[in-house]
């Protein structure tokens, strides 16, 4: 029997098959599950890597855009921002459109409009804004413009590149802000162009230059080891290389060294909050580090070269650095300009060429020679600059002075004896060639460069000619330094002595101007016991008036009485004075000079050595003789006078030994060649007549009066009283700035105007120096004196005391170290006249003969032209200071502790910096040709780059502020590096000096520190002097000026409505010609700031509290009054050159007479600092640029997308380095054309960009 089933398993199978079909249906959606996973996985890592190549295309492209525009080396560059005023009137910070865009213009077109770093527009096809502008003046419909307020993408058109991560949101200006842009950055989406391609990219490239540079140290004052010397500290004071961080809000605590330099970027500045609590200080939430962003860099350098004509600069480093057999050989002096280094092109002159009018001469430089003969021999040498000032006569041509010159004030500092560590001194001495010199070359009895250039001397147009009265124009080669004559007195006394006797009293005020004491020492090997002699002249022309009861009235002249007791005074020489061998002078020192003695010695031609006192017992007698000739003595019940006039010059020639040959106390007096040709001679002394200078009527004495007697002060007849024209007393003049009264010229007739055509009113005296005769009643009245044994004099504001005179007052600068700065050569006097300044290089007042709108001018008997203007425009561009110079040690002798040849092995080595710490390697050249490229002067720039170069076209406040600052926490004469408080120590002195003499911060007038040349600024000075240049840019670049000279739309046909930059240093540093606005057409734009700063209060060159006198054309003005006033061209245009302007209230006259006193700050002193770090272009960029993968071609559905930032650097190679990088860029014979011999590509593209940092970003990190 078969047993049934049971029914407790019946369907197990059915069960058991569907659970194995669900664990295998879990396993396949698992696998599904995980095998979807995976493939989105791998497609998202495709559109992540497709983004990312993406991404790269963008940067591609921007790098590419970039090389285009920004590539060659006749491009300025500036943000977006400094177009507002133009393009966006009634802007502010929140309002502003794009202010963070860069623009770059063509310097060698201006008239085309700007080049715009970004991507473009969406609704435009992808590379419309990388199409050249080349040959259009005004942008059509494509190009994605800042301004352009009718195109607004929103959405998904547009992608953030800068965000929150990075930046700040827009700041107005307030008691906590300086004001800055919205520091993020949206930008359209634009399709890229590829068939079957989808996705999108966008890049906005921003200007590092622009901004300040953060991470900077000063070796000179932080050293890698040790501590910093008084030497270093004194050298740092000239071309600051330290960025100023702590005027920055959050860095107030930064460490003296700086910046830990491993900090490369804004992300990482939090880093640096240190355990001391010094270093970042940040918000909470952290917002300091992000809102630098838009004002301050870790990365800009700069290429060294001309913006205005293309081609590297020269360094005059090691241009002066030469022997002087290299330097003979070289294009400055007597050779001819080198050749490239790969040997296939040749280099251009260092004689700059280009017409200021643009059209008469378009070569930009050119080996120009001009013979300049002494010793017996013709020196053919290159000057600074050539051109013809009067374009209907191009052979009368006006010419600079020669490179020779500019080297010797260079290498001054090579020649200062450091005996007394703080007190360094040099030797007087005139410019050479000097009068022996001279004299042996064949220019005869007038050998004296005086003598030539002047119109009594000569008939011709005497300044613009190579041959003046049929001999070659000495030019000096040499440069002088000595103190000049800043007041010669003589005073005529009665005394009685048995007979009636006239006295001399001769007094010289000496002023030591500079900031080393000045040593005069006569010529080895030669008997002399002076080192100086003041010769007077003409007394020929003087007559004295003489009248006693007895025997009535006679007159006799001068020059007969002086024969008396000296048969051998005439009219060459009448009488000289000494003063003694070894005379030292401290810095700024007003010392007077006299003839001492217990009575008046007897008259003779040959005197004495004087004095360093104010002597009024002293002098010289002559016995009066009636008109017999016999003497006369004073009977019991005569009354007698006495009165002294003239009707000729008062003339005095200023001789000084030291040059070798030199004899100063020879005796021979047979003409103005044995007199003369003997020695050096730092200038004249001369009123052509006495006729401007007032008179004294004849003093008159009682019978019963009694007469001084020997060793007794004599009774004063007159004062004849020659001297500068001091603000503070009457008829002043703007001494330095307008004038030199240093110049070996200083003769009235040096404007042209011969002796007596001279205009009613106007002085027959120089521009400085004015001829006063006046009366005395006591010696005090004829001179004040101060110091042991009233050695000293009063000098700056007065000569007296009571209106604020000073002992000392140092103007002007020896070198102590190798100058780093153009601005430095405001100081070297190779000035001719006295009626063109001292303070010439880095400065741009406007000429007191020529119009403020021109450059020359050929109306007024002479042709004159700007040389201040002049030599700017042929500096700035082309030429630089790389710092390469021996390690100097400080001695007796000044000895080299590393010679040339071992610095420059040491700096390519990475051992030791230059002198000057801004200049840095960039080559990627084999070492050899390295070392070959930085120990020639044409070719170093080919392998450095600028540390920190900043593009004067930034218009952020917090830059120019922290660029300024970066004088601060270095000592200064008597102040540490902290004084007078951690926030009032930046230093802008006029002079750097070694002894511990008092500072100037805000000092009025009346103050000693006002005078010592060492000038210290406070914090918000920086900061009211940097809104105040940010201001003043915006109002130059809003006029808008396009070229050196002329300005926008100067014609009926021209309509260019875009603004441009600067376009070159040189415009930057200059007063505009165009006579647009006056304001900008009487000083340049820092000076101009200065002025702006001061209406706010800055204290800056004027005090507020009590201000100089005021310095306006009514002090032009004929005047009656004794001395007259120097004589100027009676053109308003021209006169206007006195004044200054604040843009603000234009019309309104700012300038006064203090203005080139040393506790006025001026142009350049500012540049003397900050000079070396300054460029018209930007070569650091940073590159924030997007790519993404969308679903298909034309959405903007992105599937990835990715973000790249990175930072390129224009280096000094061409894109085809095949060519040598100092290769000239400019045509030689038109600098509006390229140089032929330059490679296409490197026409085209100019130097290549290098991208020295790159990283991806995160959405986070934006």
């Amino acid at each position: 029997m078969i047993a049934s089933s049971s029914p407790v398993r019946r369907g197990f199978s059915l069960v058991l098959s569907l659970t194995i079909m669900a664990l295998m249906l879990v396993v396949i959606i698992t696998l599904v599950s995980f095998l979807k996973i995976e493939s989105q996985l791998a497609t998202n890592a495709v559109a992540r890597s497709r983004a990312r190549l993406q991404a790269m295309v963008s940067l591609r492209l921007a790098l590419a855009h970039l090389q285009q525009e920004a590539g060659p080396d006749r491009r300025t560059t500036a943000r977006a921002d400094i177009c507002a005023d133009t393009m966006q009137p009634g802007w502010d910070w929140t309002t502003i459109r794009n202010p963070l865009w860069t623009g770059v213009w063509r310097t060698d077109k201006p008239a085309q409009p700007p080049a715009w770093l970004v991507s473009g527009r969406h609704d435009r096809p992808a590379g419309i804004q990388t199409i050249s502008l080349s040959g259009v003046v005004a942008y059509d419909a494509t190009p994605h413009l800042p301004w352009d307020n009718t195109y607004n993408p929103q959405g998904l058109n547009v992608v953030r590149l800068v965000g929150d991560a990075s930046a700040t949101p827009a700041e107005l200006p307030s008691g906590t802000s300086l004001g800055k842009p919205d520091g993020r950055i949206t930008l359209p989406r634009v399709m890229l162009p590829d068939p079957g391609v989808g996705g999108t990219y966008a890049y906005w490239i921003g200007d590092e230059g622009v901004k300040a540079r953060l991470n900077l140290t000063d070796p000179r004052l932080t050293p890698p080891t040790g501590t910093a010397t008084e030497q270093t500290k004194q050298e740092a004071l000239r071309g600051v290389a330290r960025a100023g961080v702590e005027i920055l809000r959050g860095l107030e605590t930064m460490p003296p060294g700086g910046i830990d330099p491993r900090v490369r970027s804004m992300q990482e500045l939090p880093l640096l909050t240190l355990a001391t609590g010094a270093g970042l200080v940040e918000t909470t939430p952290p917002t300091i580090a992000k809102r630098l962003q838009t004002e301050t860099t870790f990365w800009s350098r700069g290429v060294n070269c001309d913006t205005r004509f293309g081609g590297l600069k020269i360094d005059l480093s090691l241009a002066f650095e030469m022997t002087d057999a290299q330097w003979t050989g070289s294009e400055f002096a007597n050779g001819t300009p080198p050749r490239t280094g790969d040997n296939q092109g040749q280099l251009t002159g260092v004689t700059y060429l280009f017409h200021p009018n643009e059209q008469t001469d378009r070569r930009a430089y050119g080996d120009s020679k001009v013979n300049v003969p002494y010793d017996g021999a013709n020196h053919w040498l290159s000057p600074v600059y050539t051109f013809a000032v009067n374009p209907n006569n191009t052979a009368e041509l006006a010419r600079g002075p020669t490179w020779d010159a500019l080297r010797n004030y260079h290498r001054l500092y090579k020649e200062l004896d450091w005996s007394a560590p703080t007190v360094p001194t040099l030797r007087a001495r005139t410019h050479f060639p000097n009068t022996i010199s001279l004299a042996a070359s064949g220019y005869g009895g007038t050998a004296h460069y005086s003598h030539r250039f002047n119109r009594m001397d000569s008939g011709e147009n005497y300044l613009v000619r190579d041959f003046v009265n049929g001999k070659e124009a000495p030019r000096p080669v040499k440069v002088s330094v000595t103190p000049y004559v800043a007041r010669q007195l003589l005073v005529w006394g009665l005394m009685e002595e048995g007979d009636l006797r006239l006295t001399l009293s001769p007094i010289t005020v000496l002023h030591n101007p500079y900031n080393v004491a000045v040593r005069l020492s006569k010529e080895p090997n030669t008997a002399d016991t002076a080192a100086m002699r003041l010769s007077f002249r003409a007394w020929d022309n003087w007559t004295v008036d003489f009248a006693t009861t007895a025997k009535g009235s006679w007159s006799r002249r001068m020059i007969d009485l002086a024969r008396i007791t000296d048969g051998s005074a005439n009219w060459s020489e009448s009488f000289r004075t000494y003063i003694k061998d070894g005379t030292v002078l401290q810095p700024g020192e007003f010392r007077v000079f006299s003839s001492s003695s217990n009575g008046p010695l007897p008259f003779t031609r040959l005197p004495p050595v004087s004095a360093n006192s104010f002597d009024f017992l002293g002098g010289f007698s002559i016995p009066w003789t009636d008109a017999s000739g016999a003497r006369v003595s004073r009977l019991p019940t005569d009354t007698i006078s006495v009165g002294i006039r003239s009707t000729g010059p008062f003339y005095v020639r200023h001789l000084l030994t030291c040059w070798p040959g030199d004899r100063i106390m020879d005796t021979g007096n047979s003409g103005d060649g044995q007199l003369y040709n003997v020695c050096s001679e730092v200038t004249e002394l001369l009123a052509n007549d006495l006729d401007r200078s007032g008179t004294v009527p004849a003093k008159t004495y009682l019978a019963n009066f009694r007469l001084a007697r020997p060793g007794e002060p004599p009774n004063i007849v007159a004062v004849f009283d020659y001297g500068l024209r001091w603000p503070r007393d009457p008829l002043p003049f703007p001494l330095f700035t307008h004038s030199n009264p240093m110049a070996t010229m200083t003769r009235p007739e040096a404007t042209g105007i011969g002796p007596g055509s001279m205009p009613a009113g106007y002085a027959k005296t120089s521009s400085s120096f004015k001829l006063v005769v006046r009366s005395a009643n006591t010696w005090p009245e004829v001179l004040e004196a101060t110091g042991a044994g009233s050695s000293q004099a009063f000098g700056g504001l007065s000569v007296s005391s009571g209106l604020s005179g000073q002992a000392a007052a140092v103007y002007t600068e020896v070198p102590l170290a190798p100058p780093l700065s153009l601005a430095q050569f405001a100081h070297a006097n190779f000035t001719l006249r006295d009626q063109e300044p001292l303070f010439a290089i880095g400065n741009s007042f406007g000429s007191l003969y020529n119009p403020m709108n021109a450059m020359g001018d050929y109306n007024y008997g002479v042709t004159t032209w700007d040389q201040t203007w002049m030599i700017n425009a042929a500096l700035y561009d082309r030429y630089y200071f790389s710092g390469a110079a021996p390690e100097i040690v400080r001695g007796a002798t000044v000895t080299e502790k590393r010679p040339l040849a071992t610095v420059l092995d040491d700096f390519v080595a990475g051992r030791a910096p230059l002198a000057n710490p801004r200049t840095t390697l960039f080559s990627n050249r084999d070492p050899a040709t390295v070392r070959a490229m930085v120990g020639n002067h044409r070719r170093i720039a080919g392998a450095t780059l600028t540390d920190g170069a900043f593009n004067v076209n930034s218009t952020s406040v917090e830059a120019w502020a922290t660029l300024l600052a970066g004088a601060k926490r270095n000592a200064m004469g008597a102040a540490t590096e902290n004084l007078p408080l951690p926030s009032q120590n930046a230093r802008y002195p006029r002079a750097v000096r070694a002894d511990k003499a008092v500072y100037n911060y805000k000092s009025p007038w009346t103050a000693a520190g006002a005078w010592t040349g060492l000038s210290t600024l406070d914090d918000d000075q920086i900061r009211l002097l940097a809104r105040s240049i940010v201001a003043e840019i915006r109002t130059r670049v809003f006029l808008p000026h396009r070229s050196l000279f002329t300005s926008i739309n100067h014609s009926a046909t021209e309509s260019y409505t875009i603004p441009l930059p600067f376009i070159g240093l040189a415009q930057f540093v200059n007063r505009f010609l165009c006579g647009y606005h006056y304001d900008t057409s009487l000083a340049g734009c820092l000076q101009t700031a200065i002025v702006r700063a001061d209406v706010d209060g800055g204290n800056l060159s004027n005090r507020s509290g009590a201000p100089a006198p005021v310095s306006n054309q009514s002090l032009l003005a004929a005047s009656t009054a004794p001395g007259s006033v120097p004589w100027t061209p009676p053109d308003p245009i021209i006169q206007a050159n006195l004044t200054l302007q604040d843009p603000r209230t234009e019309g309104t006259n700012r300038g006064h007479l203090l203005i080139g006193a040393p506790g006025a700050l001026l142009q350049s002193d500012l540049l003397a600092v900050i000079g070396p770090a300054l460029t018209t272009r930007s070569d650091t960029f940073v590159i924030r640029c997007y790519g993404d993968v969308t679903t298909n071609p034309g959405s903007l559905t992105s599937q990835s997308a990715c973000w790249i930032e990175a930072v390129v650097q224009r280096s000094p190679e061409f894109c085809d380095p095949s060519q040598s990088p100092e290769t000239d860029v400019c045509d030689p014979t038109d600098s509006y054309r390229f140089n032929p011999q330059l490679k296409m590509v490197n026409r085209l593209l100019g130097r290549r960009f290098h991208v020295i940092s790159v990283r991806y970003l995160t959405t986070r990190e934006l």
